[in-house]
């Protein structure tokens, strides 16, 4: 019976990203940046014009750590989406 009252408590304190509720990062897991700096020059692929597309967008870090870049169709306007690989 221990065990499950200790599992209810660590479950009201963590919440749906793996953080304390509180603010303080759970234990084990790093802080993730935001976003990067960098810039990504290549291909796109456009979902709207069903063609491969160059341009430069930015690098941001997803939620599960993956590096994607983010630019917008040169074309039509539609944002573009890359996946990188892991940060």
């Amino acid at each position: 019976m221990r065990k499950t009252r200790v599992r209810r408590l660590r479950c009201l304190m963590i919440g749906p990203r793996g953080h304390h509720v509180l603010g303080v990062p759970a234990p084990g897991g790093q802080e993730k940046e935001k976003a990067m700096a960098d810039k990504y020059q290549g291909e796109f692929y456009c979902v709207k014009c069903k063609d491969k597309r160059t341009t430069e967008g930015d690098v941001v870090v997803s939620e599960n750590g993956r590096r994607m870049a983010k630019a917008v169709c040169p074309e039509c306007g539609t944002k573009l989406n890359r996946i990188l690989g892991k940060a």
